[in-house]
């Protein structure tokens, strides 16, 4: 099975690091599963509930 990855966080409150700990954590469930990884994505500091975000 294969599994993506999406990591985010909204606020400038947060660190930058959380997206790396997310990924990290997703890669353990991946691998301990024994799926594979087929992609990532990220948002950083993005809040969904703006209209500026980005498609």
């Amino acid at each position: 099975m294969r599994a993506a990855i999406y990591a985010r966080y909204s606020t400038d409150m947060q660190s930058d690091a959380s997206i790396e700990d997310q990924h990290r954590l997703c890669l353990r469930l991946i691998e301990d599963n024994g799926w594979r990884e087929s992609e990532t994505y990220s948002d950083r500091g993005l809040s969904g509930a703006s209209h500026l975000r980005p498609a």
